[in-house]
C-alpha cells in the first residue's frame, strides 16, 4: 500500500534540500517556526512536526535559548531511521554529500562506446543538467550481462540508478528484488518504472505519412532485434501498412542487427544490387540507419526524394545537416530526461516505485527527403 505523504513531510523535504544543497550549512540555524510557516504556508504544528522529522534523521538538534541548528552531516545518512524504520534501505546507508547517480549504458556488438551516439549523449546531458540542479552528481558506467552490479554499486554507494536501453534483464531483476531506486528509460521492464518514446506511434507516423503521400511499395530497416525500441517500431511500421492494405514484403524488411550509419549504407548497397523492384520510400528506425542508406542511394546515382523517399527516426542534429535534410520522428529527448529524473526522485524521496510505462509523445519533422507521388 501507498505510503501515504503529509503536509509536514513535504515541509521537512524542502527543508532537507536546502540542507543538502548548502543553504543551511553545518553548525547553522534554521530559521525560526515562524518564518519557515510562513515560508512554506503551514501553521506552526506542521512546522514542528517537520522538525521533528529533521531531528530523528539526526539532521539537526535543537538547542535551548538558540534554536535548531543543522548538525556536522558527515556521519549523517540519507536514509530516515525512526519514523520509517519498516522500510528497507534500497542502498547502502550513504554519506549525505555522496550523491551520485549512476547512468548504465550497454556495450554495443562492436565494443564502441554508445554514449557517443546522438541519442545517448543528448539523453546524458539532459539528465546531468537534471541532477545537478538538484545537487547530484551523474557517472556514466557501462553494464554487460558478465558484470557484477551488486559490487558496483556498493563500491560508489550510489543514491539511485538510471539503465538505458538494453541492459541486462539479470540486472534489472537484481534491481528490483534490492528495492534499489531505479528508472529504466528508453526500454520497458513490465517490474520497473520505464520511460521511453512512444515508438509504436512514432513508426505508424512515419509509415502513415509515406502512404498518405502514395508510397504503396516501402522498405524498413530495421536496428538490433532484442530492443524494445526495434520491436515497437517494426509493430507500428507493419501496423500502418496493414490498415492501408499495403502489401507486406518480407524481402523489403532490411537490417543488420545495428544502428549504425555503416550498416545502413551496407544494407541498401546490397538491397539496390539484389532487388527485382526498387522502393518508392524507406523508413529507417534511427537516423544513422537512415542517413547510411541515403548516401548509398546517392552513390548509386538515385536521386532523393524524387526515386526513393526517405525518413528517419530521432531527429538527430546531424539529420539536418545534410542535403536533402532528413524527415524524421521527433523523440522528445529533454522530455524523456526530466520524466525520468522525476520518477527517479519519487523513489528516493519516498521510497515507493511504482512499475509505471511513461511514454514521450512524439512529433513527425517533415523535411526535404520525402515527397508525394502520384
Amino acid at each position: 500500500m501507498p505510503k501515504k505523504v503529509f503536509l509536514y513531510d513535504m515541509t521537512a523535504k524542502k527543508l532537507k534540500e536546502k540542507i543538502f544543497d548548502g543553504t543551511y550549512p553545518p553548525g547553522s540555524l534554521l530559521p525560526s517556526e515562524r518564518e519557515i510557516g510562513e515560508t512554506y504556508n503551514v501553521d506552526r504544528t506542521t512546522v514542528r512536526k517537520a522538525l521533528q522529522v529533521l531531528v530523528n534523521e539526526s539532521l539537526v538538534e535543537k538547542k535551548a535559548g538558540k534554536g535548531t541548528v543543522v548538525k556536522d552531516l558527515n556521519d549523517t545518512t540519507i536514509f530516515p531511521t525512526k519514523e520509517s524504520e519498516n522500510i528497507p534501505d534500497p542502498l547502502p546507508k550513504t554519506s549525505i554529500y555522496d550523491k551520485e547517480i549512476a547512468f548504465f549504458l550497454p556495450r554495443n556488438a562492436q565494443n564502441s562506446d554508445r554514449i557517443r551516439q546522438p541519442f545517448y549523449s543528448q539523453l546524458f546531458y539532459v539528465i546531468q543538467e537534471e541532477c545537478q540542479k538538484l545537487g547530484f552528481s551523474l557517472i556514466y558506467l557501462t553494464l554487460d550481462e558478465d558484470d557484477d552490479l551488486e559490487k558496483i554499486l556498493s563500491s560508489r554507494r550510489f543514491s539511485g540508478v538510471f539503465f538505458v536501453s538494453n541492459v541486462s534483464k539479470q540486472h534489472l531483476s537484481y534491481a528490483i528484488e534490492k528495492k534499489i531506486p531505479a528508472v529504466l528509460i528508453n526500454s520497458f521492464h513490465p517490474e520497473m518504472p520505464s520511460v521511453l518514446s512512444d515508438n509504436f506511434q512514432g513508426a505508424y507516423q512515419a509509415c502513415k505519412e509515406l502512404i498518405k503521400k502514395g508510397h504503396k511499395k516501402i522498405a524498413i530497416i530495421k536496428g538490433e532485434e532484442n530492443y524494445t525500441t526495434n520491436k515497437e517500431r517494426l509493430r507500428g511500421s507493419l501496423s500502418a501498412l496493414r490498415e492501408f492494405n499495403i502489401p507486406i514484403q518480407s524481402s523489403y524488411i532490411l537490417g543488420e542487427n545495428s544502428w549504425e550509419f555503416d550498416d545502413g549504407f551496407k544494407v541498401m548497397k546490397n538491397f539496390l544490387q539484389t532487388a527485382n523492384q526498387l522502393p518508392t520510400a524507406v523508413f529507417a528506425f534511427n537516423d544513422r540507419l537512415a542517413l547510411g542508406a541515403m548516401q548509398t542511394i546517392q552513390q548509386a546515382g538515385l536521386n532523393v526524394p524524387k526515386d526513393i523517399s526517405i525518413i528517419g527516426y530521432d531527429n538527430s542534429e546531424q539529420s539536418k545537416l545534410i542535403y536533402p535534410r532528413l524527415s524524421s520522428i521527433e523523440i522528445n529527448v529533454s522530455i524523456m530526461g526530466s520524466a525520468s529524473v522525476f520518477t527517479l526522485l519519487q523513489q528516493m524521496n519516498y521510497y515507493q516505485s511504482l512499475p509505471i510505462k511513461i511514454l514521450i509523445p512524439i512529433q513527425l519533422i517533415e523535411r526535404e527527403s520525402i515527397i508525394e507521388i502520384n
